[in-house]
């Protein structure tokens, strides 16, 4: 057994060797200071005429100097293809382009009108690109998101791309806000992509609700309101705060999790679909009912009145949806085909719209903080 072993090591050194002799060329490395890395990447186009459009595709890298000091440029590259933008871009820098490290993808607004199957294409055949990149919509032009400057960052792509991952602790958003999220979504049935919609404001860039898709094209963006509403009841396992307010002084704030279960019935073509909401959380501040921390019957109230007020704010986001949005915003159309079987060709928006979709929530409280004063 040993001299078998001897005869492995040996074939094993003798193969390293030959490469290393022979191989050297072909395995040439780049220094850091040669390369222009990537942290964010911007799409948009330019529309040229009827039915032609030119592809914008600017990014945000870093590139390293000799005596250790980062400087963060914008370069844009134009083309009547994606592909072609890469050859536009090159010939205005001398570095070697590296795309592997991009934290994030930001798409104009009118390019995801337009369809983004060509982002999400030219990126699934590219084995470089960083399938864990946000991708979002932005209102208006991407390069003005990538220029923005942000107190304490070194560019605006990490800045933004802090901004959706923190995101998951309010407002019901979860995590599924990639580019490889996009992959997988984009042409399955039943299923469809979202990503967090970003605009410029006074106080800096916000999160100014949720853009849903068609297949590749946007369809739908929401406001803040609506996309609370909808992460609930999308979504499994998110956090946020709920609020029941008479005025300025009296209200309550609650920090909860939010668990959902769909369940879906088909009766002579009919699909009826039950969500299950049960959400537990904590009291953030008490303003509004007296004796929580003493007493069961405030606590009891309380959950009584937000089950009744997330229900209804919930009826009416699904009354909208169907009769305004007529998307399946919620992907009811995934948990009917998972129980009833895929390929049918039906519509899933359609059905989804003119099918019966009941809320039932449940509310309750575990912690009440550190209690009175």
């Amino acid at each position: 057994m040993k001299k078998y072993m001897n005869i492995i090591l040996n074939v094993f050194l003798c193969s390293t060797l030959i490469m290393v002799i022979f191989g050297g060329e072909k395995n040439k490395t780049h220094s850091v200071e040669d390369l222009g890395i990537s942290v964010g990447v911007g799409i948009g186009i330019n529309k040229n005429g009827e039915g032609n459009i030119i592809y914008r595709v600017s990014t945000n890298a870093n590139e390293y100097k000799e005596d250790g000091t980062v400087e963060t440029l914008l370069g844009t590259g134009i083309g009547s293809t994606i592909g072609k933008t890469r050859e536009n871009r090159q010939k205005k820098t001398g570095k070697d382009f590296f795309l592997g490290l991009s934290k994030i993808y930001i798409v104009d607004e009118e390019y995801a009108k337009y369809g983004i199957r060509d982002l999400i294409d030219v990126n699934f055949k590219n084995s470089v690109v960083n399938d864990n990149a946000f991708l979002v919509v932005c209102k208006g032009r991407n390069e003005d998101y990538l220029k923005y400057t942000s107190t304490g960052y070194d560019n605006s792509a990490e800045y933004i791309s802090d901004m959706i991952k923190n995101s998951v602790n309010y407002n019901f958003f979860k995590e599924d806000y990639m580019v490889k999220d996009a992959f997988l979504s984009i042409d399955a049935e039943g299923k469809n992509v979202v990503s967090p919609y970003i605009e410029i404001m006074e106080d800096g860039i916000k999160i100014k609700g949720m853009a849903v898709f068609n297949k590749d094209k946007l369809a739908v963006i929401l406001d803040t309101k609506d996309t609370k509403i909808m992460n609930m009841l999308r979504e499994n396992k998110v956090k946020g705060i709920l609020t029941i307010q008479k005025n300025s002084k009296e209200y309550v704030n609650y920090s909860a999790e939010s668990k959902r279960k769909i369940t879906c019935k088909k009766i002579d073509g009919k699909y009826t679909f039950i969500i299950d909401l049960d959400l537990k959380g904590e009291i953030v501040n008490n303003g509004l009912y007296e004796g929580m921390t003493v007493k069961t019957e405030p606590i009891q109230k309380f959950e009584d009145d937000m089950s009744k007020q997330v229900e209804n704010m919930c009826i009416g986001f699904l009354d909208k949806m169907k009769k305004e949005y007529k998307v399946d915003l919620l992907q009811l159309g995934w948990v009917a085909t998972a129980k009833y079987g895929r390929d049918t060709g039906v519509d899933w928006n359609e059905v989804v719209s003119n099918s019966e979709i009941k809320v039932n929530v449940k509310v309750h409280v575990d912690k009440l903080g550190r209690g009175q004063y």
